[in-house]
């Protein structure tokens, strides 16, 4: 009998316990009903619905969202990201990124209480952060960067000593990458010189290599042929100035290329120990008479664009500022000397439509014609032959076809040689009335042929 009542007694005292359990669910608690302020803690408060996959995962992430956007950023008078305080689009990509990885990157944060509200099928969750225990973390963060960025800061100054200046730029860009999430703050350190900023001695170091490097040009100025190389390559002086005077830079990579006009040409080269780059054009392939070349300090392994922190990069390197020079090329067309000669339906012609059509088409795109042989580079050597084809007939028309072929040889006056031969042919002309009319348009549609393909064809001679 004690034995059967002792059951019971632990049997209501189990029913007792799980009703008062449903009893607390079915009550929101005061977090619920008002959300907690705190002077020592970021709060964090979610609610998400049961329906969804993975709700208590989801109402984590939402509350630690929402524990992290309580989190200000306050950007120091002292910082670099104040002095790029114009830059408002870096300004705000770098908060941005900054929110981004808090809720990534937070720690420490505590899991205070959850609700399941079983009536209104919600699921409540509630974090919190100490103010104080997040401001520790974030300085041992803050010191682990500077002195990571320090020691990169240091090795970058043993390399600019040594005049190796793209190490010198590779050890300051190492280190901006240390501090890309502390830019905000002050960045300032100890140094056997006494207290630097970091993010600002980095801006000031690497414009300090921009202005101490010199390229100069051996020749500034060059005339070339189109399509031509030049024999001699492009050289470029790279020297370090100082109050000690000039030195070379030995190693340092430069990257040319056109900024107006266009050709081939060796768009990168590293200086020897001499100081001197060069670069050889293969040809100019541009109509332009005034084309110019840019040589230029090559960040290339520096500065990526598919890097992610490449805008960050760019703004302390400042790639338009690097070191550079310009070659101006005086092109000139190549001076031809044309001989022409035209058949039509079998007779030589005296006509000059045809040959004028085709000197202005060359005149344009590659040759400067010239009357005396004598001064020519090459003989331009034309041969047309224009044939009848059928007449086609309707009820209401009548239409002429003909036929035109025309052949092109260019010969070297130096060497004697030919150095192209290529032809179009059976160009379709048609109109009514008569033949004549016919061969007016195979001549336009043959100037149109030449441009199409003969030009192209030109441009690719390396004369």
């Amino acid at each position: 009998m004690i034995k059967l009542l002792r059951q019971l007694f632990c049997l209501s005292l189990i029913i007792l316990v799980f009703s008062s359990t449903s009893y607390a669910g079915r009550r929101p608690p005061k977090w619920v009903k008002n959300r907690p302020i705190s002077s020592e803690y970021y709060i964090g408060v979610s609610v998400v619905s049961k329906d969804v996959d993975n709700y208590m995962q989801l109402a984590k992430n939402k509350a630690l969202q929402d524990l992290a956007s309580q989190i200000s950023i306050n950007i120091s008078s002292n910082s670099v990201l104040h002095q790029f305080e114009d830059n408002t689009s870096f300004k705000e990509e770098f908060e941005s990124q900054v929110k981004t990885s808090l809720v990534q990157e937070l720690e420490a944060y505590e899991f205070v209480a959850s609700w399941n509200n079983k009536r209104g099928n919600e699921y409540w969750e509630y974090y919190r952060l100490s103010k104080e225990q997040y401001a520790l973390l974030q300085r041992l963060k803050l010191n682990k960067a500077k002195k990571l960025a320090q020691n990169y800061f240091e090795e970058a100054t043993r390399y600019e000593d040594k005049l190796d200046m793209i190490q010198a730029l590779s050890y300051y860009a190492k280190s901006i990458q240390a501090l890309k999430k502390h830019l905000d703050q002050d960045l300032s350190v100890m140094t056997f010189d006494g207290s630097i900023n970091l993010g600002t001695e980095i801006y000031k170091r690497i414009q300090n290599i921009y202005t101490r490097t010199q390229l100069v040009p051996v020749n500034k100025n060059i005339k070339i042929e189109i399509s031509t190389s030049v024999k001699d390559p492009f050289l470029v002086k790279a020297s370090w100035t100082s109050a000690e005077g000039e030195k070379e830079l030995v190693n340092l990579p430069l990257s040319f290329d056109f900024v107006s006009g266009g050709g081939l040409l060796n768009k990168q080269a590293n200086t020897d120990e001499f100081g001197y780059a060069s670069s050889q054009l293969i040809r100019v392939t541009s109509k332009e008479k005034l084309q110019k070349v840019k040589a230029a300090l090559d960040l290339s392994t520096i500065l990526n664009q598919n890097d992610e922190d490449y805008e960050l990069y760019k703004i302390f390197l400042t790639p338009e500022l690097a070191p550079k020079c310009t070659i101006i090329l005086n092109v000139e067309r190549l001076k031809a000397y044309m001989l022409f000669s035209e058949k039509i339906f079998g007779i030589d012609s005296k006509r000059s439509i045809l040959k004028n059509a085709i000197k202005k088409e060359l005149s344009e795109n590659f040759f400067s014609f010239t009357e005396d042989k004598d001064s020519a580079n090459v003989i331009l050597d034309v041969k047309t032959n224009v044939t009848k084809g059928e007449i086609k007939e309707g009820r209401n028309y009548k239409v002429h076809i003909v036929y035109l072929d025309c052949f092109f040889s260019l010969t070297d006056m130096k060497s004697g040689f030919e150095i192209f031969n290529d032809a179009i042919y059976e160009v379709k002309g048609m109109k009514p009335v008569s033949y004549n009319y016919a061969v007016k348009e195979a001549y336009e549609q043959a100037v149109e042929e030449i441009h199409n393909t003969i030009v192209p064809k030109l441009n690719q001679l390396d004369l």
